[in-house]
């Protein structure tokens, strides 16, 4: 359903109006709405003066309010009518015609309100009650317009840069690991590192051969404490101390005894 198009008088404003001002006064205006009619329910039961005069009071803040949204929402607009698409246009349009709505809506509130405090009759509580009901339906989808639009079409929202990933080394769309190891085998930097590998490696080679040859001699010569450990060792030791001792007690057999020397006479 498409409601008919009003419009509200312009005129010059005393004070400046900032930039995405309107978002912050909306969450007012669409959250009111549901506190009068929840007091006004709570008063259909306890029926209390001064809830009424309260609720009567938050209708009048919410008038105030709704028209504060209109002209901050008239400022976003100014900004936002070159980023709009042609959906993002038809949903401004039934947005701003809403809103407008609103503001009247909410004069209409007040007065039918104050009415029901003077007449003080239940047909004129119930009429309303079904205007309140109807009001907060038609902030509920107005609010709902709003959000597709911050949301859905991004109007008036600052997004950051996207961070753009490294590039892998070697990383192409239908190649192969091997195709890919002969590209870079192929790459003037490729060639240098590997001249020079190659290069190296004859020094590492022979180095390697003279360590292996000295450890080679060290374990073939091995130390005087490590040979005489060796089982094999002690054997021809004690083989060599016996034959030299058998010779050596047969000479001492063959030699004649020394005669005893004569006492000295004493003078």
């Amino acid at each position: 359903m498409t409601l008919p198009a009003l419009t509200i008088p312009q005129f010059p404003l005393p004070v400046h109006i900032p930039f995405e001002v309107h978002p912050c006064i909306v969450h007012l205006a669409v959250a009111l709405p549901v506190v009068i009619i929840l007091m006004e329910l709570v008063n259909l039961v306890v029926k209390k003066r001064t809830l009424g005069v309260f609720s009567f009071v938050l209708m009048i803040l919410l008038a105030l309010i709704l028209f504060a949204a209109y002209l901050t929402g008239s400022v976003d607009a100014e900004h936002a009518k070159s980023a709009l698409t042609q959906d993002a246009k038809s949903l401004f349009e039934a947005h701003k015609v809403q809103g407008v709505y609103l503001v009247y809506g909410a004069a209409v509130l007040v007065l039918i309100k104050l009415m029901s405090v003077l007449i003080r009759k239940t047909p004129m509580r119930v009429i309303f009650l079904l205007f309140l009901l109807a009001f907060t339906a038609l902030t509920l989808n107005t609010a709902k317009k709003g959000k597709a639009l911050v949301f859905d079409y991004g109007i008036n929202v600052k997004t950051a840069a996207p961070v753009s990933a490294p590039e892998p080394a070697v990383k192409a769309p239908g190649l192969s690991k091997e195709s890919a190891g002969e590209t870079m085998k192929e790459s003037p930097a490729a060639s240098a590192v590997q001249e020079g590998m190659e290069a190296a490696a004859p020094a590492s080679t022979e180095t390697k051969s003279l360590e292996g040859s000295k450890g080679e001699e060290a374990a073939s010569a091995g130390t005087p404490a490590e040979v005489s450990a060796s089982p094999e060792a002690q054997e021809v030791n004690e083989s060599m101390q016996k034959e030299m001792q058998e010779p050596m007690q047969q000479a001492q057999e063959a030699l004649p005894e020394a005669p005893e020397a004569p006492e000295a006479s004493s003078k």
